[in-house]
């Protein structure tokens, strides 16, 4: 299959120690590759000077890495790659391989297909989200996510500066670090709040009330165009 979003990536690495003791109003930010991310990633992403992705970590699971969650009409869903670790429980995150053996692309854009067909923008941003999840390029789940991150970025017109790191850092002084706390676990946000987002449209709001902090999928399929605005708007 052709490749329709060729991987060019944040060519330029980065050393954490350069970014440490910067000091600007707005803040340098370290966080972790993620899947089609919530919305607080994005909030974080687009208030921040700096952003780095931290690639060298050891690969954590059941995190945003891998997955996404929307809604569809049995309620709240997770969304996620299969992946494969050769270095086992050792792997850092650069080196995670997507499965092959498994039709995740197929299964994915179908139950997004089917949550979000009603959708009131799903007409107009459907093809970029099926292109983007159907598209066989990246082997690497860094590369796959990385490619939907900038894809995204410039539909919705938002601008961020952001590199891979060139090693891993436990404890980066001078930057806001969100790698961990950004997660579906409750256990590992150590008592990071997500931001208050107000309510918009949702397909099922009817049905399960509004569910806050879901993939940007959920968004842009119900706000399109605001989409932008909508985060810009809210509060860290």
């Amino acid at each position: 299959m052709e490749t329709l979003f060729p991987f060019i990536g944040y060519t330029k690495l980065i050393d954490l120690k350069t970014l440490m003791h910067h000091n600007n109003s707005a803040p340098n930010l370290i966080l972790s590759t993620a899947y089609f991310p919530p919305l607080e990633y994005f909030v974080e992403l687009i208030n921040a000077r700096e952003v780095v992705t931290d690639i060298h970590e050891t690969y954590p699971k059941q995190t945003w890495r891998n997955r996404c969650a929307i809604v569809s009409g049995n309620g709240p869903v997770n969304l996620s790659i299969p992946v494969e670790k050769p270095h086992g429980n050792a792997t850092k995150t650069c080196d995670i391989v997507i499965s092959k053996h498994y039709p995740w692309r197929i299964n994915h854009w179908r139950t997004i297909h089917s949550a979000y067909r009603n959708a009131p923008f799903f007409i107009y941003y459907a093809d970029l989200i099926e292109q983007l999840i159907m598209d066989s390029g990246p082997n690497m789940l860094y590369e796959l996510n990385d490619t939907i991150l900038r894809a995204l970025l410039a539909e919705l017109q938002l601008e961020a500066s952001i590199t891979f790191s060139r090693e891993f850092v436990r404890e980066p002084e001078g930057m806001k670090d969100r790698r961990f706390c950004i997660s579906p676990k409750q256990k590992d946000r150590h008592g990071y709040e997500a931001p208050v987002f107000q309510p918009y449209y949702q397909v099922f709001g009817d049905r399960f009330g509004f569910i806050p902090n879901l993939s940007i999928v959920d968004l842009i399929f119900n706000f399109g165009p605001d989409t932008a605005l909508y985060l810009k708007q809210t509060e860290l």
